[in-house]
């Protein structure tokens, strides 16, 4: 699978809302893996100095990481795909 990196958008002092989207996202992937769709949330980060919050979701495509997204009706974002981490030697 491939990673992807869902970025979204928050209102100053709406650090809260990144809680409540990790929750909807978490319930949706969950949903789409019961309907045999490959999706899986891997790690979320929240920035609130740049009011970003961000998703790293493993998928099969881009197609399934932001179907994740608007099942979860996270408004206003952006699904990229993310560069595998470098590894260590």
């Amino acid at each position: 699978m491939q990673r992807y990196l869902v970025e979204t958008p928050l209102e100053p002092g709406a650090g809260a809302e990144c809680t409540a989207r990790e929750w909807r996202v978490r319930s949706a992937t969950g949903d789409l893996r019961r309907r045999g769709v490959r999706v899986r949330l891997d790690r979320v980060v929240r920035r609130p100095e740049e009011e970003l919050c961000l998703f790293l979701l493993e998928a099969e495509s881009a197609r399934e990481a932001t179907l994740a997204a608007e099942l979860a009706q996270v408004s206003s974002f952006r699904a990229v795909a993310a560069d595998p981490a470098p590894r260590a030697d």
